[in-house]
């Protein structure tokens, strides 16, 4: 339990790093993932007759890992210019039930009738804690890119599944070596889109790396909980889980430091969303 707590923790923590930190955002980002590297390759670097066993197979996972990494991530930031940050964090969420049909209908998990109940009762949840973004124009925003919505949702929901599903091809590798592969290749993707434009003096302010820092880190230790808690859970409640609390979590923070709205809707949503965690406990 201790790795599932630690993964909605840090994936909190590093959405109020992205909210603070008043930096280019793929720069940042790019920065993140050459800094988790080399935290990765510091704790833990792998053995050369251990890369060499890994097969071709394995090695077409953590490229199209990393380039969903990045792709996702570049998504989620033209999502939020579209429809906003809080829609575009619910539609993020929400894609928790790709991952759970998933690991039900082709991995042969069970998912009980309770954890069903869970399931709704959470996608309710996630729904009305979000609801006092959809006032104004929001929701005809988002109807008008519903594609990208679309996306997103699909991406994110992706990833979970192939993070699943590869768990016997990324076997012979630690939790820190996965994310050190992994990001290597999102890091080299968010370089060379610095090459186009020719930004590369972007990355080398000060200030970007000291976030870059910051991020990192946080960013590695997302991911080693989030192997770790995949690898000691049942996929479908590890799911459920890290999504609904990073919800409710982010929920409290952003009224708490950030000053957000609750209204009726968000409360009730947080009530649903107690309810899932104990039909999921």
């Amino acid at each position: 339990m201790l790795y599932v707590v630690l993964s909605i923790l840090t994936n909190v923590l590093l959405l109020v790093w992205l909210r603070s930190l008043r930096l280019p955002v793929l720069s940042l980002i790019t920065l993140n993932y050459l800094v988790c590297v080399g935290l990765a390759l510091g704790l833990d670097a792998p053995r050369v007759d251990q890369l060499a066993s890994l097969p071709l197979v394995t090695w077409g996972l953590i490229g199209v890992l990393g380039a969903l990494f990045i792709g996702v991530f570049a998504l989620t930031g033209h999502a939020s210019r579209q429809i906003g940050v809080g829609l575009t964090g619910m539609i993020a969420k929400l894609s928790v039930i790709l991952p759970v049909a998933f690991v039900s209908l082709f991995l042969g998990e069970p998912l009980y009738l309770k954890q069903v109940l869970g399931m709704v009762a959470g996608l309710a949840a996630i729904v009305l804690v979000h609801r006092p973004y959809w006032q104004g124009k929001a929701g005809q925003a988002l109807l008008q890119h519903a594609r990208t919505g679309f996306l997103l949702w699909a991406g994110n929901g992706l990833i979970d599944i192939l993070f699943k599903a590869g768990q016997p091809l990324l076997h012979n590798l630690s939790p820190l070596q996965v994310p050190l592969f992994i990001m290597s290749v999102a890091g080299l993707i968010g370089l060379m889109a610095h090459l186009y434009p020719n930004r590369l003096s972007l990355l080398r302010q000060r200030t970007l790396w000291k976030g870059a820092l910051l991020l990192g880190a946080t960013n590695l230790a997302s991911i080693y909980a989030y192997l770790q808690a995949l690898k000691a859970w049942p996929a479908a409640q590890f799911f459920l889980w890290n999504n609904l609390g990073i919800v409710l979590l982010s929920g409290l923070v952003g009224l708490a430091f950030f000053r957000e709205r609750f209204s009726w809707e968000v409360g009730a949503g947080y009530a649903l969303g107690g309810l899932a965690l104990i039909l999921l406990a």
